[in-house]
């Protein structure tokens, strides 16, 4: 297709840019208020996608990206921009998103941020047949070797390089490797022999595990959850920059206020990372969750940590109506309720369902704590809520610097 020139007007989410020309526009590794030349490589219905070739006139937060890879692996979509400016954007963002999507004009609180470059406390490496290691390439299946990836912890760079090419890897589809108070490596797409798991130990990781086979070693990560000990397996989600996930549990706290007395329910509450810290303050709390893997880690959590007042439901937001269980703190009488006074929701990026957002209505607590990774599908959702909550609150958290990636803590109260 033809290249064109073009001026860049507004972030959109997705690490684009808007743009005209015969239309609407969204322009690859631009910056707001750029002039480019643009190669125009696919035509939509109602817009067309444009790669940035040649900066023509250069925004004053343009930077040179530290990765060598950086526009060929598809990981990062900010580097070539000032972090002051990535942090603006994104606010930008989630900004237009309240005011289109949500139809409310709420102004953000103060950004929380971290450190920019080393945060990732996980990856998932993928590899070629040669035993190379790294990222897919955007749009396709051709691995991108990275022998360094600089947003992810110095721990799992030094295992990364002494992987990388090993013969012992070859064949292995995928290497996830999570790091915190140990480090363990979970393996997928091989016919590897349990005998070939020690060669991860010889190498300096904890514990290794094949999908849905033998392990070795440690076979969960180990973090601090505050005072608290926390294990996660590599077949549940956790959120993969720890320091600022921390400080996200220590806003989240501040917002809710006073919860002495109160009951808590987290919705899609993985191996209870809100649930765990906030039991320490409140009544109860009842954690639901549907993967088996992060129940048994947030049961063995519980223990571990031997907290009396938290229970999980396995099943969905959307069945909990139907599910009447006995409030953790209760006395022995026998009562059943399903009202809580908090209600805590950190969906996948899709946001909430139909059912889902009927069955949050439905058990009414006083306040929502929404935490979200995709500020459309909040905004959205914030919208749908809005006929019994009012949005008291926003904060922007930079979980994942360099990306376009958005981390959204919305507080609503009941009217």
């Amino acid at each position: 297709m033809e290249q064109v020139e073009l001026e860049t007007e507004a972030p959109l989410y997705g690490g684009l840019c808007l743009s005209r020309h015969n239309g609407v526009v969204f322009v690859k590794g631009t910056i707001p208020g750029e002039r480019v030349l643009a190669q125009l490589r696919e035509q939509k219905r109602d817009y067309s996608i444009a790669d940035a070739v040649e900066i023509l006139h250069r925004s004053q937060d343009r930077v040179e990206a530290r990765c060598p890879v950086f526009s060929v692996c598809g990981g990062c979509h900010y580097q070539h921009i000032s972090y002051e400016r990535q942090l603006a954007i994104k606010e930008e963002i989630v900004t237009d998103c309240l005011h289109r999507i949500g139809k409310t004009d709420i102004a953000l609180g103060a950004t929380l941020a971290g450190q920019q470059w080393h945060y990732r406390s996980k990856a998932q490496f993928k590899l070629s047949d040669d035993g190379t290691m790294g990222f897919y390439k955007e749009d396709s299946r051709d691995v991108v070797s990275v022998r360094e990836c600089f947003i992810c912890k110095n721990e799992i760079n030094g295992l990364l390089r002494k992987l990388s090419g090993a013969r012992f890897v070859r064949g292995i589809k995928e290497i996830h490797i999570l790091t915190g108070e140990n480090t363990i490596a979970y393996i997928k797409g091989t016919d590897m022999d349990e005998g070939r798991l020690d060669f991860f130990l010889d190498v300096g990781f904890d514990g290794a595990a094949l999908e849905g086979g033998p392990s070795v070693g440690d076979t969960c990560c180990r973090f601090m959850l505050g005072q608290q000990s926390y294990t996660v397996s590599a077949q549940t989600f956790f959120q993969a920059n720890w320091e600022l996930n921390l400080r996200l549990i220590q806003l989240l706290s501040e917002a809710l206020g006073d919860i002495e007395g109160m009951t808590i329910l987290d919705a899609y509450g993985g191996a209870g990372n809100f649930s765990l810290p906030l039991s320490l303050h409140c009544r109860g709390a009842t954690v639901i969750e549907s993967n088996p893997h992060a129940i048994a880690d947030g049961k063995r959590n519980i223990e571990n940590n031997q907290l009396k007042n938290i229970k999980y439901i396995s099943r969905p937001l959307e069945k909990l109506i139907n599910a009447k269980a006995k409030e953790p703190g209760a006395s022995d009488s026998g009562k059943e309720a399903n009202k809580y006074d908090v209600v805590i929701v950190d969906p996948p990026r899709v946001g909430l369902t139909t059912v889902g957002i009927s069955r949050l209505l439905a058990l009414s607590p006083r306040r929502i704590a929404y935490v979200s990774c995709n500020p459309a599908t909040f905004a959205r959702d914030i919208h749908k809520l809005s006929q019994q909550y009012t949005l008291a609150s926003v904060r922007l958290v930079d979980m994942f610097p360099n990306t376009y990636h958005c981390e959204v803590l919305g507080i609503l109260n009941r009217r």
